[in-house]
């Protein structure tokens, strides 16, 4: 091997391209193994996880914890059944010790959680943990928090719903990673404490408002099929379950727990992926190693003709042509591996930053094990084949006197380079085309007409201070300051969805139909904050169900909005019309949307789960961190987090925009590999080419004319490989439409736009590196030869 490090250190070019390209790709395919080893692996923690199956329906894999109850009781091949509610998680929950208050992530569930999955405490009795309605099992690092080094067991603390009760730590459990529970769940308390957190999902209320609100799980025995009874367990659910019975659900059956990790049908106490984006990362992923491997083939080809000579040179000393094809896949080996070592390095110092850009955790140090060391080397012997097969082949298989008489150069010269190029650029140009596509259609949905418009409105949580006196403090102090324009009360805003009421309202023909609104509890303060503007205010008293409702609430309907006094509901409920106003969106843009209603009521007696405070122009910075002091100094330290509505409008849409930036980087690592082999590969195909150009100009030709052969060949190259980028582009751009799930755009002037880049780069390197060698005296490579 001494001959072949001697090689690499007299053509660093070709070690600093091929080395870089194989390390930032492999690193990028490390990081995506990674993530969909550890997708494809969740739950493996979960005992009889292939046993275990969870209710669902075609919206959700979701119902309500009495539904679970009255199913146990009807069918007795229910073995075991769980239930798991989230509506504690991410709403703001704290624990206080000491009168010392600390955020705090709730899980609510069934007394037999623990035993159900299979799990093992730290410390503390798993049978007996959750037993008691006020016990709580911590987490390791929950448990760390709230008291230190301190044995946590046995300590008392208070939850913020509960103001009543003080809570006893009975056990403390290893923080949940790579879990059917997301990671950052810190406490599990008994089911009863969503009494305090949504009467509408309490296994004490008979009514079950929420139907959504609940995980049901169950365990089933080996050999049972769970939907063998699926059609008798429908007809059961109508004749109790209100979603059943008004439609709003048509089928019911048991979905694997296995299969929820990635299934289409939201589960909103579970862990979910987005099956088609990790197939886009992991295609990303491959790409960009292909394009890699193909630098390597690329330039190894092109420097055929300088090695060529060491290889004749061996053949005619007597080595076999299999000799120099072992050796040289050798050579790939060892140059594979030490990229690939590199690699290894790259990742583990990236994967912070990939742990935010792929909104997962990745442990690539941690998750080594015999089999993925295996793994690992069977991915490098086939990638070593798969890099080192082309040389090795046209190395071996020529004759060595083609060779000495320059049939062998001319022959490798053009053929596999322009074909290398063609696949390369057309990749580079499939990718752009995604990346900038995805692009312009996030900057479409992020610039949707809302319905509504707003200017620096910053959001405070209001259900987390439990106490209307402070909010009403709080109100009341922060329109004193001289930079505060309104503050507004209200229960729901446009971006967080508002409360859903699903009801039954008579048509123009006297027929109840399904309506599905979103609700606004609000003073008269929202419609200004966020320019509403109300059509034919009817000027009635602002209490509750005086309604304000979206124009498209009489369309549905089919009523006529001037001969509409009131709207009736199938329990004789009626809304008097105080008005209409024009359709707005909530929520995602992205996510089917439906008629709204605002109830505008006096500020005293609205229940704010917000508190929207919208300030004048200027230091937008300093308003907010003495907003922030205030608020702190009301609610007395009470854990908060106030937001700028326009950031939370952002966050609704993060997870495309941190696709977007995780494809971005995906194309520039792409763009940037591909801008070093082109540079590399002209390099050496225009030193090939010297001497051709040196006959052509003792015959007439001039430097401008061999720059225009070179640059022609180039372009016909780039032409050929926008034919092969056209149906890659065109399969990723369905894709992210079928992510999007927005209005399509065409997708060819971004295509335009990414052939034009990759053409104006490959171009113009191909231009500056040429400059030189198109004006070199002629006489300097005829007389070699």
């Amino acid at each position: 091997m001494k001959t072949y490090f001697t090689y690499l250190h007299r053509n660093k070019l070709f070690t600093l391209v091929n080395v870089a390209g194989l390390g930032i790709s492999l690193m990028f395919v490390l990081l995506i193994a990674n993530m969909v080893v550890r997708q494809l692996t969740v739950g493996s923690d979960i005992k009889d996880i292939e046993h275990i199956y969870v209710l669902s329906n075609e919206e959700y894999s979701a119902s309500n914890y009495l539904v679970g109850e009255r199913l146990a009781n009807r069918y007795p091949e229910m073995a075991d059944w769980c239930a798991v509610n989230a509506e504690a998680y991410k709403s703001g929950s704290y624990a206080v010790i000491d009168n010392r208050k600390t955020s705090l992530e709730i899980y609510c569930v069934k007394d037999n959680f623990l035993r159900f999955f299979g799990y093992s405490l730290l410390s503390g009795n798993p049978e007996q943990a959750l037993v008691d309605a006020h016990s709580i099992v911590l987490t390791e690092s929950a448990a760390r928090k709230l008291f230190g080094e301190e044995p946590a067991e046995g300590k008392m603390l208070r939850l913020s719903a509960d103001k009543k009760e003080m809570y006893t730590v009975t056990g403390v459990i290893k923080d949940f990673e790579n879990s059917v529970i997301p990671d950052e769940v810190e406490a599990i308390v008994p089911f009863d404490y969503v009494d305090f957190v949504n009467w509408g999902s309490s296994m004490h209320n008979p009514d079950m408002n929420n139907m959504g609100g609940t995980a049901i799980l169950v365990r089933f025995p080996q050999g049972v099929n769970p939907d063998q009874k699926a059609a008798d367990m429908l007809s059961f659910l109508k004749t109790f379950s209100w979603g059943y019975q008004h439609d709003l659900f048509r089928e019911a059956f048991w979905m694997p727990l296995k299969d929820v990790c990635f299934s289409e049908i939201m589960s909103p106490q579970l862990r979910q992926y987005n099956p088609v984006k990790v197939w886009i990362f992991l295609v990303a992923g491959i790409l960009i190693l292909l394009m890699a491997i193909f630098n390597y083939v690329s330039m190894c080809v092109a420097q055929v003709s300088y090695r060529a000579k060491e290889m004749a040179t061996r053949r005619l000393l007597g080595s076999s042509a299999r000799s120099i094809f072992w050796r040289l896949l050798g050579e790939s080996a060892l140059f594979t591996t030490g990229a690939f070592l590199l690699a290894l390095l790259l990742a583990k110092a990236v994967e912070p930053t990939a742990c935010d850009l792929l909104q997962t955790r990745l442990d690539i140090w941690d998750d080594l094990n015999a089999i993925t060391l295996l793994i690992y080397l069977i991915g490098i012997v086939l990638l070593s084949l798969l890099a080192g097969v082309v040389p090795a082949v046209l190395l071996s298989h020529y004759h060595p006197l083609d060779v000495v008489k320059g049939t062998f150069r001319r022959k490798t010269k053009a053929v596999y380079l322009r074909a290398l190029y063609v696949v390369q650029s057309g990749l580079t140009v499939a990718m752009l085309t995604c990346t900038l596509y995805l692009s312009a259609q996030i900057y479409r949905i992020l610039r949707e007409p809302l319905g509504y418009t707003y200017g620096h409105v910053l959001d405070y949580p209001a259900m987390t201070v439990g106490s209307s006196e402070k909010i009403r403090l709080f109100r009341d102090e922060a329109r004193k300051k001289p930079f505060v324009r309104n503050v507004c009360l209200t229960a729901g805003t446009p971006v967080n969805r508002g409360n859903n009421n699903t009801t039954q309202l008579y048509d123009s023909n006297g027929i109840p139909q399904n309506v599905s609104f979103q609700v606004f509890r609000t003073d008269s303060a929202f419609l200004d904050i966020f320019h509403i503007q109300v059509f034919d205010d009817r000027k009635l008293p602002r209490k509750w169900g005086n309604m304000y409702f979206s124009e498209s609430t009489f369309d549905s309907l089919q009523l006529d909005y001037a001969r509409t006094a009131e709207l009736r509901n199938e329990y004789g409920r009626q809304y008097a019309v105080g008005g209409r106003y024009a359709d707005i969106k909530f929520g995602s843009i992205l996510l089917p949307q439906s008629p709204t209603m605002i109830s505008v009521e006096h500020p005293d007696k609205v229940r704010p789960w917000n508190v929207l405070v919208e300030t004048i122009e200027g230091d937008q910075a300093a308003y907010k961190r003495e907003l922030d002091a205030l608020f702190s100094e009301v609610v007395e330290g009470i854990p908060f987090e106030s937001k700028w509505y326009a950031d939370e409008m952002t966050e609704v849409y993060k997870d495309l925009l941190h696709m977007r930036t995780t494809i971005v980087a995906f194309t520039c690592a792409a763009l940037l590999i591909s801008l070093l082999g082109l540079t590399a590969m002209s390099i050496y195909f225009i030193s090939q080419r010297k001497r051709d150009m040196a006959i052509r100009k003792v015959f007439g030709s001039s430097a401008g004319m061999e720059r225009a052969r070179l640059l022609r060949f180039s372009l016909l190259s780039l032409l050929a490989g926008m034919l092969l980028a056209v149906p890659l582009a065109w399969f990723g751009v369905q894709q992210i439409d079928g992510i999007l799930h927005y209005s399509p755009m065409a997708m060819w002037g971004v295509f335009g736009v990414a052939f034009l880049l990759v053409a104006l780069i490959s171009l113009g390197s191909v231009c500056l590196i040429s400059w030189g060698a198109v004006r070199e005296n002629p006489v300097n490579h005829i007389k070699t030869e």
